[in-house]
């Protein structure tokens, strides 16, 4: 039986080391094709450890069909890792990228609309990413994939920022977002504060007046769904501007209803609009215009700046019968023109009134103090003014912020005898001036 043993063990030994062999080439060639890009292993990469990086390989190797290079710029992007595709794809060459991107194109859209909300997000910035070096043709179907997706989003109240901010994708889009979110505003049921944020940032002068207008025409069942928070729409409405937005809001800052006049009055500013002005500046000038509305008004004065306004606002110093409206009106100069507009604005209040030095070192002193270093200059050719207030004004104020080089303009004034109605008896210029003159030159 061992001799018997031996024989069969001899006869049999070759196939015994043949299948060996055979087994373990078969081993080396499935390791073999399971390192190789191919659709079946990009799905098994997604859930290895080493997967992502022959994944970023795959789309890295010109050698790679360009079909399996887009199904791995997919995984990558399904595992959170997009910014990786972009700097792989930006350095990939142009014609390999164009063909690369047939495949991401649709693959992208489609998993734009996945359920999960953070993949859908990731697949639309993907999306908007390969939208930079695609050709204008590739661009405009991207445009096409992004919009729809985008719109039901605001329309849902769901849109969300993600790598790529929505300012910048819609203004990339240009004016066929600014349609989409005319669109969106005009909508009854659907919300429209972020619409409108947008429209306001992205859309031309056109684009957002159709929004304005859209607004206005649901003001009435906006403003009774939403009692606790008005103020979102006259923002909205203001940050829209136009022609249909500012007659809408001047038409309600002159309304019976003061919280609403106020909101509206408020929202005039948002823009800037300098075709606002003429209103703004009669509403603050007109004595018989609500308090509350009215000093809201020289805030959109101000706001709106220019030169314009300081006209406006030096007829108010120079008209109004009330002194806490001209200082109020000096305020509002300051803060539109800066130091440009001390010596002007001193020198429009009436040299008629009479004026508390208290008041003058609290409302206008102080104002300008605040304006700090940059007032000096102005301060300095104050000093000239034909204008006692403005002088007195000028030399208070060189007191405080002045420095010894101001020191010799100050003792020019050391014999000027001009007082200010309503300062204490004795109180002069000149008085005034040297006192400063002593005070800045201990200063560097």
């Amino acid at each position: 039986m061992a001799l018997k043993a031996t024989r069969l063990g001899l006869k049999t030994g070759p196939r015994i080391a043949q299948a060996c062999c055979f087994g373990v080439m078969s081993a080396l060639l499935g390791a073999g094709a399971c390192s190789r890009p191919s659709s079946e292993n990009i799905v098994l990469w997604k859930t290895t450890e080493k997967g992502p990086e022959r994944l970023h390989e795959a789309l890295a190797d010109h050698g790679v069909a360009p079909r399996l290079r887009g199904e791995a710029a997919v995984a990558l992007v399904d595992l959170g890792r997009s910014e990786e595709v972009d700097s792989i794809l930006a350095a990939t060459p142009a014609d390999d990228r164009a063909e690369i991107c047939k495949t991401l194109e649709p693959a992208y859209e489609v998993a734009m609309k996945d359920p999960a909300p953070e993949k859908a997000l990731a697949y639309r910035d993907a999306l908007f990413s390969l939208r930079k070096e695609a050709p204008p043709d590739d661009q405009k179907r991207i445009d096409a994939a992004l919009l729809p997706v985008l719109e039901a989003d605001l329309k849902a109240g769901k849109l969300r920022q993600g790598q790529h901010s929505l300012d910048k994708m819609l203004t990339a889009i240009g004016a066929d977002s600014g349609a989409m979110l005319v669109r969106v505003l005009a909508d009854p049921e659907v919300p429209y504060f972020q619409a409108a944020e947008l429209l306001a940032k992205v859309g031309d002068d056109g684009a957002r007046d159709k929004g304005a207008a859209a607004l206005v025409a649901r003001a009435a069942k906006i403003k009774a769904a939403d009692k606790q928070h008005p103020e979102n729409f006259y923002k909205a409405l203001g940050s829209l501007g136009g022609p249909t937005a500012v007659k809408a809001l001047e038409a309600e800052s002159a309304g019976g209803d003061k919280d609403r006049a106020l909101l509206a009055t408020r929202a005039l500013g948002e823009r800037r609009d300098p075709t606002v002005l003429p209103f703004a500046i009669k509403v603050a000038a007109d004595p018989k215009a609500d308090k509350a509305v009215r000093d809201e008004m020289f805030g959109v004065i101000e706001t709106i700046g220019g030169l314009e306004a300081e006209k406006g606002l030096l007829g108010i110093i120079s008209s109004d019968k009330e002194e806490i409206v001209r200082y109020r009106a000096f305020e509002s100069v300051l803060a539109a023109r800066k130091a440009e507009g001390i010596l002007p604005a001193l020198e429009a209040f009436p040299a008629s009134a009479t004026y508390k030095k208290i008041d003058v070192d609290d409302l206008l002193v102080k104002l300008i103090e605040k304006i700090g270093a940059s007032a000096r200059p102005a301060l300095v050719a104050a000093l000239a003014s034909r204008v006692p207030l403005a002088r007195m004004t000028a030399v208070m104020a060189l007191e405080q912020i002045g420095r010894a080089p101001d020191a010799p303009a100050l003792d020019k004034l050391a014999g000027d005898s001009s007082p200010v109605k309503g300062f204490p008896a004795g109180d002069t210029v000149g008085k005034e001036a040297a006192h400063a003159a002593e005070a800045v030159r201990k200063k560097p």
